[in-house]
């Protein structure tokens, strides 16, 4: 089965954030409450990591104010693939029901920091779109739990909330992808169905009814447990929630018959990319969506990857010292390796002068003078001593950046044949339509742009006709709801977790920025100063 045992071995334990300075009250002159409610000269009181009360009135003493500043709930990204990357999908079966993401997140990864600094504190994170049945996705908070690396702070890691939140199916492109029928002697696992639509359908409903009998026979004792199947009898029982990832018109047609035929219960479509054309059939069926990434061309439908700085960085990296750093020998080797120092003659009395005489670049590395740096023409490669192999540098370090994979595949290859007719103006049609609706970024945190981020695709709904209440309780109370935490967070309520956004303007103006960012009633980030 599913189950307790998957949630309490996987589930990360929480690390307590730093609590310093972290308030017990905020007085603000204006709150939202994530449910459409505005509420001025609002006073919040925390405990415990929670919320104690919220209230209208004067501040009491010590309380935390920012004049100008406005309060919003911590923002919830109902669609992340922060920590996912492109291998975390097993490509050798069609059907992986049963294996959940969190095997193969990076809860450390960077991703989850820069969401944060943008506001973000909660994420549902769906696996790869590459399976007709892609396995458990995960919900979390961007901080609050321990990192791998030894030398990160306590907590900077993402915290896991639920480690089996939905089962994921996908149709469309993605899942035929790179798929071919079997002639010969396969020799790879690509040799296989489906390789169109229609198979990947044949694919969902074989196994939805195979679970559906595998369900009987293993009340009545006659079979073993099946992972897979115990995944998929649990979404027809309507025990655990369904996403289906569905781009087009048709997909989206299609996975409403699928929920028609087999009574699922809890069912929400993720990115629907052509759901304005669907609004009505969504809204009858009372089919949640997760929109987005919103955007207004083709060329803008994934978000812009990391700069060539960042991937040199990657493949690249630094000298990082180290332990040995109160070791004046070790500084002294540090300042005076060729070719850096060499008309400085080495002395036992004074290597911390030889430290402090090497310039350092911005990575704490000696920098060679006579090096005549980008923009000049060097040697593009060198050969690593120990290898005898040649080691990229300069421009064919550059080129070698550019191939390396930045984001989950099936993201990558589909939105760009399965976009041409997406409209920023999704939120607000499906939300006229009665539709309840949230949004996402997809791998809009995987690099530092903050044009891309969740609180952009707010912005962009509330451009393209969506009313401004609306957007915010799309990122905030309707995305937790969508990731089956709505009685936890998205509002700002007594007695829900204290994750907290203090901005210095209006949320939805693209002037304003975070200035606070408090996660379970504690500090994670401050901009203040």
């Amino acid at each position: 089965m599913i189950s307790s045992l998957i949630l309490t071995t996987l589930a990360a334990p929480a690390a307590a954030l730093p609590q310093a300075d972290a308030p017990t009250a905020i007085a603000v002159d204006r709150l939202h409450v994530g449910d459409g409610k505005v509420l001025e000269n609002a006073v919040i009181l925390l405990q415990d990591g929670r919320i104690r009360s919220v209230a209208q009135g004067a501040a009491p003493s010590g309380a935390l104010h920012v004049d100008g500043a406005e309060l919003t709930p911590g923002l919830v990204d109902a669609y992340s693939l922060m920590g996912v990357g492109s291998n975390t999908v097993e490509e050798s079966r069609e059907t992986t029901a049963g294996m959940p993401l969190l095997q193969a997140l990076r809860l450390d990864h960077p991703s989850f920091r820069r969401a944060a600094e943008q506001g973000v504190t909660t994420a549902f994170l769906t696996p790869d779109s590459l399976n007709a049945f892609g396995g458990l996705a995960a919900v979390v908070k961007t901080q609050g739990g321990e990192p791998a690396d030894l030398y990160a702070e306590p907590g900077s890691a993402a915290q896991v909330l639920n480690a089996a939140a939905a089962l994921k199916i996908s149709l469309g492109n993605d899942v035929a992808y790179r798929n071919h029928a079997p002639r010969r002697n396969p020799s790879d696992y690509f040799s296989r169905r489906p390789t169109t639509r229609m198979g990947t359908v044949w694919t969902l409903r074989r196994d939805f009814y195979r679970a559906a009998t595998y369900a009987q026979q293993r009340a009545r004792g006659e079979v073993e447990a099946d992972a897979d199947l115990d995944a998929i009898a649990k979404v027809l029982s309507g025990e655990l929630p369904l996403r289906i990832h569905a781009r087009r018109n048709n997909d989206i047609q299609t996975a409403l018959r699928l929920a028609e035929e087999f009574q699922l219960k809890q069912v929400t479509m993720e990115e629907a990319t052509e759901g304005h054309k669907a609004a009505a059939l969504l809204a009858a069926a009372g089919v949640r969506v997760v929109a987005g990434p919103g955007y207004d061309d083709l060329q803008r439908s994934i978000a812009r990857g990391p700069s060539i700085a960042d991937l040199r960085m990657v493949l690249d990296p630094p000298v990082v010292c180290c332990e040995d750093l109160h070791d004046e020998s070790f500084l002294a080797e540090m300042a005076c390796r060729d070719p850096f120092c060499k008309q400085v003659v080495r002395g036992a009395d004074q290597p911390a002068a030889l430290y402090h005489e090497a310039e350092r670049n911005e990575f704490g590395m000696a920098v060679d003078p006579d090096d005549p740096g980008p923009g000049h023409d060097h040697d593009q490669s060198v050969v690593d001593p120990a290898t005898g192999l040649v080691q990229p540098k300069g421009l064919a370090l550059d080129l070698l950046t550019l191939f390396q994979p930045r984001y989950a595949t099936g993201l990558n290859i589909g939105r760009r044949g399965e976009g041409d007719t997406s409209t920023p103006a999704l939120p607000a049609i499906l939300h006229a339509a009665g539709v309840h609706a949230a949004l996402g970024s997809a791998e809009a945190h995987d690099q530092p742009l903050s044009e891309s981020s969740l609180i952009h695709q707010a912005r962009l709904a509330v451009r393209y006709g969506l009313d401004p209440q609306s957007a915010l309780s799309m990122v905030t109370s309707h995305a937790a709801v969508s990731c089956g935490m709505g009685e936890r967070v998205g509002r700002v309520a007594a007695g829900l977790d204290a994750d907290l956004v203090l901005w210095s303007g209006d949320p939805l103006d693209p002037a304003s920025r975070p200035l606070l960012v408090l996660i379970d009633g504690r500090i994670a980030v401050d901009n203040r100063n």
